[in-house]
């Protein structure tokens, strides 16, 4: 074995063709939609992937999106243990976002849209197998990366693609950015995200205005009644309210969007149903309420297999020169999707970032070394 201290040395070594190699991907813009920036990432890291000798394939996309990248390393014995590494090449920012704040480091912090999250993390992905590539390393079994093109919208695509290749995984390595005091995540809430749309009754607001039943009014009620679910666990979040044309018209449709997180999927599907038994009680007579489920994620729960992955990890990091600290988080990620599978997820193995989402959003560049060594070890 190489060693995780070795690998670190070397790849701090690395560290300019590192920025080099970040300043390239987040130079590209890459919302979701349209997906050919996306794609385009997902393409740069392609080239260098198989210039590594990986087998690269790119698999579809929804409509609109880019294609995902996927590059296989095959082992030495068929059939030995599997590693999945998981990551995603969409970011939150529109197009023309690049030109407009473009790459830059000032002292130790590189900043940019989509820096952190995640294009440092796909940086030193690569940087870590092309390190063990150089030792002459060969694995066991395969070793496994894809990067998405459709996390940033809730994996629509993607999500087959991830349960199909990593169900069988010994340990699926989620390469999302560290949280910003550089503990790793192990473990996320589920999601539930769903339209709740109002049909009410239209009449003249000033003449008989009697007659109608507010859309608007009806979704006011709503609105708090669904943020009574609130519990310990499980939180709401209420958006994109919108209702009624005009001022003379009592509102004849209203709608938002409601979002539910918690911290187990039991609590999670608890909400759920509480929620759509709401469509049941309306609170003004003569209105209707209807739920359309628009998308989710299940919990990325902590279990027995996470503790070992995370003292495996911690075994790793010691070795490269540093602790590490892990925590839950609620937002999701691809790693919600294989948890559930009962395979070994640990997340947020990327390079330390904050602000994530955000136009001040940066990178701690010397983790972009710590955390591809850490990768690396993992794998080893």
């Amino acid at each position: 074995m190489i060693g995780a201290g070795a690998l670190r040395s070397r790849l701090e070594a690395q560290r300019a063709r590192m920025v080099e190699t970040l300043a390239q991907a987040v130079g590209i813009d890459s919302p979701t939609f349209p997906g050919q920036g996306a794609g385009a990432v997902a393409s740069l890291f392609a080239g260098r992937y198989r210039a590594l000798g990986a087998e690269v394939e790119r698999l579809p996309g929804a409509e609109g999106t880019g294609d995902h990248m996927l590059a296989r390393f095959r082992g030495a014995r068929p059939g030995g243990p599997k590693v999945i590494l998981l990551g995603h090449c969409d970011t939150v920012f529109p197009e023309g976002e690049a030109a407009r704040r473009p790459f830059t480091v000032q002292g130790e912090r590189a900043r940019g849209p989509g820096v952190a999250d995640m294009k440092g993390s796909l940086v030193a992905c690569l940087f870590a197998l092309e390190a063990l590539a150089r030792e002459g390393f060969r694995p066991a079994g395969e070793v496994l990366v894809l990067y998405d093109t459709d996390e940033e919208r809730g994996n629509p695509s993607s999500r087959p693609h991830i349960e199909r290749l990593g169900r069988d995984a010994a340990a699926a390595l989620v390469i999302e950015p560290a949280r910003a005091d550089g503990s790793v995540v192990s473990s996320r809430k589920g999601s539930v995200y769903s339209k709740l749309s109002v049909q009410g009754v239209e009449a003249h607001a000033g003449v008989d205005p009697e007659r109608g039943r507010s859309a608007v009014v009806e979704l006011a009620h709503q609105i708090l009644r669904a943020c009574a679910l609130e519990r310990p666990g499980g939180t709401v979040n209420v958006t994109g309210l919108a209702g009624g044309e005009r001022p003379a018209i009592v509102a004849g449709e209203a709608s938002c969007f409601v979002e539910l997180r918690a911290d187990t999927q039991a609590t999670l599907e608890e909400m759920e149903r509480e929620l759509l038994a709401l469509a049941g009680r309306p609170a003004l007579e003569g209105t209707k309420l209807a739920f359309e489920r628009r998308g989710g994620r299940l919990a990325m729960e902590r279990n027995a297999k996470t503790g070992w992955l995370i003292g495996l990890a911690a075994e790793v990091a010691r070795e490269a020169g540093f602790t590490l600290t892990h925590t839950p988080t609620g937002g999701g990620s691809d790693g919600n999707f294989l948890s559930p599978l009962g395979v070994p997820v640990l997340d947020g193995l990327g390079p330390v970032g904050g602000n994530l989402h955000t136009e001040a959003e940066y990178l701690e560049v010397p983790t972009l070394a710590q955390r591809a060594a850490l990768i690396a070890g993992l794998v080893e």
